[in-house]
């Protein structure tokens, strides 16, 4: 197999179980936090997942849009990308700090019909917990 090919599939392949593995560690930390702060709340590993997952994977593809642009290698949807990236990264950090706006703009940006359902399950059974700091 050839070397650049092997590279362009096992680098992207470890940056992303490194985003998942890190994504999770940060959300049972921060689920335990809040299960220690406020013990009568549902876990919120899931809303923490999304949202550290969302925040990175939202930094990584600014940057690599970033770097794209400024290679001059990329056209005008380049731009649309980081507008993207911007808005999805904010709305996981409102998921992240349990907000219900950073639910209702992650949900529809997630750009995923089975992901849109199971959250809006998910969202709606902590929507009441969602209004208190944690």
């Amino acid at each position: 197999m050839n070397g650049s090919i092997a590279i362009s599939v096992v680098v992207p392949f470890v940056l992303l179980v490194l985003w998942f593995l890190v994504s999770l560690k940060l959300a049972h930390r921060k689920d335990a936090e809040l299960n220690q702060l406020l013990p009568e709340t549902l876990s919120y590993k899931w809303g923490y997942f999304l949202g550290y997952s969302g925040v990175i994977g939202a930094a990584g593809i600014a940057v690599t849009a970033a770097a794209v642009l400024v290679a001059g290698l990329g056209g005008g949807w380049l731009l649309a990308v980081l507008a993207y990236a911007l808005l999805f990264g904010l709305a996981s950090y409102g998921v992240l700090m349990r907000r219900k706006w950073g639910w209702l703009f992650h949900i529809p940006l997630s750009l995923n019909p089975g992901l849109w359902a199971f959250n809006s399950v998910y969202a709606s059974n902590r929507w009441q917990e969602l209004a208190r700091q944690g």
